[in-house]
């Protein structure tokens, strides 16, 4: 057992000082996330303050004197607080800093207050550390588990339950001294053991894994947001082309369960005169004009894409063939009823719209040029036109 004496402390040293470097690593690497940066700092601050309690516990109370344990139970107490609260940023959960920070003040002073070096003070101690950091670790495993990001990113899967085992091993250690009785000795600490080693272990353990999660999470959701600003078009807010185009199979597949889908192509008339007349920014004021009639005139379920410059496509289920052409000249109507007011003046909107269905074995690529083909054959026909194929026209008659 004695081996086991010495290397316990030599653990909660060498972890120590790589919290530290964990620490000073996730401040700096916060630089690179610019939207992450208040959560990392958290982050990095309560690794900080994991590296100083362990350090604290580390030093022969010779070296740092009766102080040192009290400042490492602040430590963890500090860190477990800052741990929820970069756990909420980086998840972006709401938070209330002000009854939290309130909490801690009271912990520190009930921490700081002198006590007997006896086994008896000392397990209140451990009692009061392990009470108040366990819900600190819990609520910041629910910030995890509740974000939009945990059916999304292992990365934040893995947060969740990095934090929630953290919570586990301090209640179970609690616990272990209360119903096993283990006599403490006078500094507070265990005896030599077994035990011991393996809570230092898995203590020493948490902090390095929570930085490089903590920076998973943040990479994986910068990842994320590219993505979806390369698929989203800015303007609009709909989904651009190449969206339309990298999800073609999943689109279709879910066409083959027996739902009739109509594809639409609508292409905006004379839109180049609006921006020759009024100037881009009414002219790009007109396109989300535009997008939002689309949006209220067809079904919740729609997919609707913004195509290119002035043309939008869109993907309605419809219950049967006919009622194609109903959708698409329902909402040709619509448009020609919404027009778009700026200033004083009023500016008329229409829409040429070619229509087609889709059909098995057809792929994405003729079916939008067949629906694009139809687009040019109503605006060559007059515009402010649906035009679909003759079986779909003359059942809707």
């Amino acid at each position: 057992m004695a081996s086991l004496e010495f290397d316990i402390p030599t653990v909660y040293l060498l972890t120590g000082f790589s919290s530290l470097a964990a620490g000073c690593i996730l401040l700096w690497l916060r630089l690179d996330h610019r939207n992450a940066q208040p959560a990392l700092s958290a982050l990095a601050a309560s690794i900080f303050m994991l590296g100083t309690g362990f350090a604290c516990f580390a030093m022969p109370p010779l070296v740092i004197g009766p102080v040192g344990l009290t400042l490492g139970y602040a430590a963890f107490g500090t860190a477990a607080v800052l741990l929820w609260s970069g756990s909420a940023l980086l998840f972006d959960r709401p938070h209330r800093r002000g009854p939290a920070l309130a909490a801690l003040a009271i912990y520190l002073v009930a921490i700081a207050i002198p006590h007997q070096p006896t086994a008896a003070h000392a397990m209140a101690r451990i009692t009061l550390n392990s009470l108040f950091m366990t819900p600190f670790l819990v609520l910041g495993a629910l910030h995890a588990h509740r974000s939009r990001w945990v059916s999304r990113l292992r990365s934040a899967r893995l947060m969740r339950n990095l934090l929630a085992a953290y919570a586990l091993v301090v209640a179970f250690r609690l616990a272990a001294f209360l119903l096993q009785d283990i006599p403490l000795q006078a500094d507070g600490s265990s005896p030599p053991g077994t035990m011991r080693l393996l809570f230092a272990l898995a203590f020493g353990s948490i902090p390095f894994a929570l930085a490089v999660v903590a920076l998973s999470v943040a990479n994986s959701r910068l990842a994320s947001e590219l993505r979806n600003l390369a698929d989203t078009d800015e303007l609009t807010g709909l989904v651009t082309r190449r969206w339309l185009k990298n999800s073609a199979d999943r689109l279709f597949e879910a066409a083959h369960s027996g739902q009739c889908r109509a594809l639409l192509m609508i292409d905006l008339d004379d839109f180049k005169s609006i921006n020759d007349r009024y100037g881009h920014a009414v002219g790009d004021a007109v396109l989300r004009h535009v997008a939002s009639v689309i949006r209220e005139n067809l079904r919740p379920d729609s997919l609707i894409v913004r195509y290119g410059g002035d043309e939008f496509f869109a993907l309605v289920p419809v219950p049967y063939e006919p009622v194609a052409f109903t959708v698409a000249e329902r909402l040709r109507a619509a448009m020609q009823g919404s027009p778009f007011r700026h200033a004083d003046a009023v500016i008329p909107i229409t829409l040429s719209i070619g229509v087609t269905l889709h059909r098995a074995g057809a792929t994405l690529s003729q079916l939008l040029d067949e629906a694009d083909q139809r687009a040019y054959r109503a605006k060559a026909g007059g515009r402010n036109r649906v035009v679909a194929d003759d079986r779909m026209m003359s059942a809707s008659a």
